[in-house]
């Protein structure tokens, strides 16, 4: 961290909660009587000037006295840890965090176990994130909690794996991406006609829940480059409501009074995993990386298939408020019924920072999707607004976006001319930054979707809200 330092706070050894002089002190060899509070002073003395030994010896000399347990048990953890004893170190921690009883004392055993939790190889560097993460939300005082912040900063920079999690819950009156229509018009070489849709080929009303965990691991970083192994996995559950539960089971009774097979129950569970590859480049004012990634999805409790992407990306600083980004997207997803798909996909833009710090991005995307379903094979055309204010507005930080894409279907036997549609959609974000617990904050999304199809069929219109956690940090 750079800049002067609030009163009361050190640098990265007093940010572990050792609020401390700057002086040196020896341990003399001779047995010396000393008060305990001389002792406490000393010790403190000792550590401040890169004494680890000698902290040692007079924390240890507290502890069997029975006195400055806290104070001691402070000093011991910080010590046991630059002497290269990573678990003493963390039993000493832990030992002080029992014993913490001030909002202070809280804060500073926090981020001493964060501190010390770094020292696990393996995964030290989220144990440490966490316990980081508790510092902010346990801070006393604003000053504390900026430091707790930038540790936090430092401890994710220098983590090879990081983690992040989503959990979102909707009401949503389109679960199953279905039809507004309840009928259709038969083609004339069919018959004509009015055709009554299935209950689960229309849109039904129902609750969705998802989950996600992503993560990255660096696998090599020098001063222009970095290359990471990249892994997810996502699950969207899905909760059918009363009303169309009831439509569902209706619709099978009806086929088995007409002598028919019971249809199955409609699952639209979701999920996927994935794992790949991401090597990131900085040449000048330019930063390019490439990617791989494989993955595999189930829907409705079957497997839905695999897939594979491939991605290129660039991104270049024109001035300090400029920046022009683009890539492209190569996917190939195979399906285990029914026909797999070629996706093709270009996006450009740029990014600009107001007077105000407020963001502007404005983005283009075109894709291609090649298969032999006439379902799944379009082109598409998309323009993206996204705004991110810069200041909360009464404690919640604000993120909009508009969005309008154009697609064009083959002909088919619905629409002989080709299907064409227009999608419009507008979302708004809102951060409940009051509600921050160890850095997570709540998050209110409110979304609005129209399509209009020269098939009317296809025409239909979507909103919701959805509620969730995501990290500020």
């Amino acid at each position: 961290m750079t800049g002067a330092w609030p009163r009361g706070i050190r640098p990265r050894a007093l940010a572990v909660g050792l609020f401390c002089l700057t002086a040196s002190a020896a341990m003399a060899t001779d047995t010396v009587t000393m008060a305990p509070d001389t002792v406490r002073h000393e010790m403190r003395l000792a550590l401040a000037a890169g004494d680890a030994q000698t902290a040692w010896h007079l924390a240890q000399a507290l502890i069997g006295a029975g006195v400055y347990r806290y104070d001691a048990l402070i000093v011991l953890a910080e010590a046991e840890r630059r002497l290269g004893r990573p678990n003493a170190a963390r039993a000493a921690a832990r030992s002080a965090a029992a014993l913490a009883a001030t909002p202070k004392q809280r804060f500073e055993t926090a981020l001493i176990r964060a501190n010390t939790a770094e020292t696990d190889s393996a995964v030290g560097g989220l144990v440490a994130q966490f316990w980081t993460r508790r510092a902010i939300q346990l801070a006393p005082i604003d000053a504390y909690r900026a430091v707790a912040k930038g540790e936090l900063d430092r401890v994710r920079s220098e983590s090879r794996l990081q983690l992040q999690f989503s959990l979102t819950a909707s009401p949503s009156s389109n679960v199953n991406n279905g039809l507004r229509a309840t009928h259709i018009v038969a083609p004339a070489d069919l018959g004509g006609g009015l055709w009554a849709l299935a209950p689960q080929a229309r849109a039904l009303s129902g609750l969705v829940a998802e989950a996600g965990l992503s993560g990255r691991y660096r696998l090599h970083q020098d001063q222009t480059s970095a290359t990471m192994l990249r892994f997810a996995a996502h699950r969207r559950e899905v909760r059918l409501s009363s009303e169309s539960t009831a439509q569902i089971d209706a619709w099978r009774q009806q086929q088995i009074n007409f002598g028919l097979p019971a249809p199955p129950v409609p699952d639209y569970d979701y999920a996927a995993v994935e794992i790949g590859l991401l090597h990131a480049r900085v040449a000048g004012k330019s930063r390019h990386s490439l990617g791989a990634t494989v993955g595999h999805a189930w829907y409705g409790g079957s497997d839905l298939g695999d897939y594979l992407r491939l991605e290129a990306g660039t991104e270049r600083a024109l001035n300090a408020r400029q920046t022009l980004f683009g890539g492209l997207t190569l996917e190939r997803h195979w399906r285990k019924t029914g026909p797999g798909s070629d996706v093709v996909a270009l996006h450009t833009g740029v990014q600009r920072a107001a007077g105000n710090g407020d963001r502007l991005r404005l983005s283009a995307q075109a894709r291609n999707t090649l298969s032999a379903s006439v379902d799944q094979r379009h082109q598409a055309l998309g323009l993206r607004l996204g705004w991110e204010k810069a200041q909360p507005v009464a404690g919640i930080s604000i993120e909009a976006s508009l969005g309008a894409e154009a697609r064009r279907y083959d002909p088919s036997q619905l629409a002989p001319g080709g299907r064409q549609d227009m999608r419009l959609d507008a979302t708004v974000s809102l951060r409940l930054d009051r509600f921050d617990y160890m850095g997570f904050v709540p998050v209110v999304n409110l979304n609005a979707a129209r399509v209009n199809s020269n098939v009317s069929l296809h025409d239909g219109r979507d909103g919701g809200i959805t509620l969730g956690f995501r990290s500020q940090f």
